[in-house]
């Protein structure tokens, strides 16, 4: 048989029948009636899916349909390009792999779908060859990627995978697609007794079927193009129905990703708007000024689409340092959970359970607000935000932990979680004085001009162990000449605790004073040593009114004057060292090398690298307010003091006055003869080379 076919009005090229041995006269249309159907299906599947999302409350103060351009080009490189997903090499590859065969796949099937009605014949020549050839490539890829994919869950388990979910279905159904096709086009080749060196598989298939004689290879063909045919429309109706599903939904969370600051959290209401609004006489919708999530339908249509999205892919699961120590929180359990609930919800709306009788509130009072699961999410689901706002909810209901309510209320009376006198706040200056002898500008007592204000924080000035901090800062600061102030008892809290906690009118009522004590006292630049306090003035007071104020990490700053020379470690210390990067400075703000500069510039020190560090950081489990009360499972500080514990350290780093206790508070719970490194701050260290 000639490899040539005769084309009306057109030059004769290499092609091929399109629906060669398909040569009923109902078969076309049977099979688009079937199209037509599983599209059908398709369609009211995906309705259901978005309907709870587009029946969702609106976030409130959070545009998500600005910046359409920017919002296109993260959409081109996580979801198509998958740059989040290829982090993890063997999974990543294997998912690039599936894509982009599916996707080849599926342009190949529209090309020659689309040229069945077209009066111009363009499937053929080179072009013919180039698509049959892609078709081979794409079959390739796929076939290769979910036999990665089944391998990975079923041979070879890891802990972020389940099997619980009927998960087979997607592998087999792909494996099934891919293979048949290929069985087709091998039988096409062997029929027609024309070799397609560009159809490469096909034409070693074909090479198998010659033993058959032509009848069974037209019926065999037949046979096999019909369950292809069928696959495809089951494949196309079963998509809302399976994890399928996350072809459409998966590239959605990734578009209407928040385009606030890393640290910032959503913000439900402003006082700030409501004080305007009594200026003005301009009457109040008390509505307007409700905050957190009390029952299912208070869930933001963000939240909800975040939950229809979720692949169950458990790279937040694995992170996760409530998990890790035997919590009740799994991040990918939670967005499951509310998915199932939706569902049921929208089957029996009268008789589906309550919010937090599905959900129990131990999940969401388990989170340390780390963003280890929004770091590692390959679609952007916003977990924290989420758990925040349930937080906000349950603090409304009363259902807090008793410890919490109690510290809140210290945070509320005293402007500090252990309820101390706020008179006392400037008392650790008093042991600065008689130690050094130094005298600090408290902007509380005199008027004075400075360049920074030093804001101690409640750690630094009621702590024993931050007090040192405290000192050393002060002195570092005062070597290097640097300009700088302290407030003294008119300093209060950040209100990061209040926001992390869910007592969202709290926080604002703190940042509203705050602010207008910095425009009193002239603030231009703060340095603080806590990263919590670090990231809420710099990500979270600009949005309330904070402008024209630049804030510092004291590690920044102790790193610019080693840099300028106005520091210089010149004393030897002769130690090993891991260091721990906060959450809130590390992968919230990205501040990683100035407390390595810092050590590095030290003589003696050895720094050994830990495995989960920088962005990968594990949590200390002070986060999130958690440092004030106690969940079930072991401890988060435990964990990750015998992570920074591997190499048996001289000393552990560290730059953050809560992650001092929590790892200084595991040091001394560990077992007899357990090696036990010192636990230091970054000033401290310094502080012993410079002075």
């Amino acid at each position: 048989m000639d490899s040539t076919v005769i084309v009306p009005n057109a030059i004769a090229l290499e092609t091929r029948q399109l629906w060669w041995n398909i040569d009923s006269p109902i078969a076309k249309p049977v099979f688009y009636v079937l199209i037509t159907i599983a599209t059908g299906i398709l369609l009211y599947g995906l309705y259901k899916k978005l309907k709870p999302v587009l029946l969702a409350k609106d976030l409130k103060n959070d545009s998500r349909f600005k910046s359409f351009w920017s919002r296109l080009f993260y959409l081109l490189q996580y979801a198509f390009l998958q740059k989040k997903i290829a982090s993890q090499r063997t999974p990543g590859l294997a998912h690039i792999a599936v894509v982009l065969g599916f996707m080849t796949l599926w342009i190949v099937t529209n090309i020659v779908g689309y040229q069945d009605h077209s009066e111009v014949y363009f499937f053929q020549g080179s072009f013919y060859k180039l698509v049959s050839f892609g078709a081979e490539i794409g079959g390739i890829l796929l076939l290769v990627g979910i036999t990665s994919f089944t391998l990975r869950r079923y041979i070879f388990t890891t802990k972020r995978l389940d099997a619980t979910q009927m998960d087979w279905i997607q592998p087999a159904f792909l494996f099934a697609l891919a293979l048949t096709g290929f069985l087709v086009e091998g039988m096409r080749i062997a029929g027609t007794r024309v070799e397609e060196n560009f159809s490469f598989i096909g034409n070693a298939l074909a090479q198998v079927f010659q033993f058959m004689t032509e009848q069974d290879l037209h019926n065999t063909h037949a046979t096999f193009w019909w369950i292809h045919a069928l696959l495809t429309c089951a494949f196309i109706a079963l998509i809302p129905y399976s994890k399928f599903v996350h072809i459409f939904f998966a590239p959605l969370p990734i578009f209407f990703r928040s385009d606030r600051e890393r640290g910032q959290l959503s913000t439900p209401f402003k006082l700030t708007d409501m004080l305007e609004a009594e200026e003005k006489g301009i009457e109040i919708d008390e509505e307007d000024f409700n905050a957190g999530v009390y029952e299912h339908s208070d869930l933001s249509w963000k939240s909800m689409l975040d939950s229809e999205a979720c692949t169950a892919c458990g790279r937040c699961h694995v992170v996760c340092p409530a998990q890790n120590t035997d919590k009740p929180l799994s991040p990918k359990h939670l967005f499951l959970d509310i998915k199932k609930l939706s569902a049921q919800k929208d089957a029996d709306p009268e008789n589906s359970p309550e919010l937090y009788e599905f959900i129990s509130p131990d999940v969401l009072w388990s989170c340390t607000s780390c963003n280890a699961c929004v770091e590692e999410c390959p679609i952007f689901i916003e977990h924290v935000d989420t758990i925040v706002d349930m937080r906000r909810g349950l603090l409304a209901l009363n259902q807090a932990p008793a410890n919490l309510q109690a510290t809140l209320k210290n945070y509320r009376t005293k402007s500090n979680p252990w309820g101390l006198a706020p008179s006392e706040r400037e008392k650790w200056t008093e042991s600065l004085k008689e130690e050094y002898g130094f005298e600090l500008t408290n902007l509380s007592k005199t008027e004075a001009s400075f360049e920074y204000l030093y804001w101690v924080g409640s750690p630094g000035a009621y702590d024993t162990r931050n007090i040192d901090v405290s000192k050393a800062n002060v002195r570092l600061f005062k070597e290097a000449g640097l300009d700088f102030a302290i407030l003294g008892n008119e300093e209060k809290t950040s209100g990061d605790l209040a926001r992390r906690a869910g007592d969202e009118a709290m926080f604002q009522e703190i940042v509203i004073e705050n602010i207008e004590i910095f425009k009193a006292f002239g603030v231009k630049k703060i340095i603080t040593q806590c990263p919590h306090v670090y990231n809420t003035f710099k990500n979270e007071y600009p949005e309330f009114g904070l402008e024209g104020v630049e804030i510092f990490h004291h590690t920044e700053i102790l790193a610019e004057l080693i840099q300028e020379s106005k520091l210089i470690p010149k004393n030897t210390v002769e130690a090993s060292i891991t260091y721990h990067d906060p959450c809130y400075l590390g992968r919230y703000n990205r501040v990683f090398d100035p407390p390595r500069f810092i050590l590095e510039s030290i003589p003696g020190v050895e720094i050994k690298a830990v495995a989960n560090e920088k962005e990968k950081s594990t949590c200390c489990g002070g986060g999130g307010a958690q440092i004030w009360y106690e969940m079930p499972g072991s401890q988060i500080n435990s964990m990750r003091f015998d992570e920074l514990n591997e190499h048996k350290p001289d000393k552990i780093s560290v730059a953050c006055p809560y992650c001092s206790i929590m790892i200084d508070s595991a040091s001394k719970t560990v077992f007899q003869g357990t090696h036990v490194p010192e636990v230091e701050d970054v000033a401290i260290t310094l502080a012993a080379s410079v002075l």
